[in-house]
């Protein structure tokens, strides 16, 4: 008797937590935005906005949204998009401080680039539909302590082009368990780029 209800409760759990993921993915919104070059879509579940500047020279886009609104350290992410045209292994290291290695996408190991120990610059790959890049990570290192924060920057490259761009916040340093960046990563790997017919 108690297998059968210890059973039954482990397929509630589970069929709870599929549940909770089908409504998160149907709820995301697909954004589209072109800019510059650039003309991608995401799929939105933060309920932010995509919208490209329009009295900005290079013209760029923004995304905002409160991603974690029940966080105790509430965090707005604002992520901006600049569209690099023509795309050089100048604009990946400038940009994101990457560069194309035989194995992939990885950090400069450039002292420029990386920072002191300090900042912990990490990489991150990222993969979406038909494209690979990589973001970085760098801690602040300057300012009132229980204010700095966590920035990450990325490119993805698409054709001659590259989509680059950062969020300057997505954790505060002293309370690292409430980072957004799976959730920056997860808006960045929907990206699907819109080629002119």
């Amino acid at each position: 008797m108690n297998w059968t209800f210890t059973l039954g409760c482990i397929i509630f759990l589970l069929a709870s937590a599929v549940s909770a993921e089908q409504r998160d993915t149907k709820s995301a919104v697909t954004r589209e935005v072109m800019f510059g070059g650039c003309h991608f879509r995401l799929k939105d579940p933060y309920n932010g906005t995509l919208e490209a500047t329009q009295r900005s020279s290079p013209q760029l886009a923004n995304y905002n949204a409160i991603i974690s609104p029940k966080a105790r350290h509430l965090l707005e992410t604002w992520i901006q998009f600049s569209c690099q045209s023509p795309a050089t292994p100048k604009t990946y290291l400038d940009r994101s401080g990457i560069r194309m290695t035989r194995q992939g996408w990885a950090l400069d190991p450039s002292p420029d680039d990386v920072g002191p120990p300090e900042q912990h610059t990490t990489f991150y790959a990222l993969r979406g539909k038909g494209w690979n890049g990589g973001g970085v990570t760098q801690d602040d290192i300057n300012g009132e302590e229980q204010m700095r924060t966590r920035a990450f920057s990325f490119c993805i490259p698409h054709h001659q082009l590259a989509l680059c761009g950062s969020a300057q916040s997505v954790a505060y340093l002293n309370w690292p368990h409430e980072s957004v960046l799976p959730q920056v990563i997860q808006l960045l790997e929907s990206i699907e780029f819109v080629d002119a017919q």
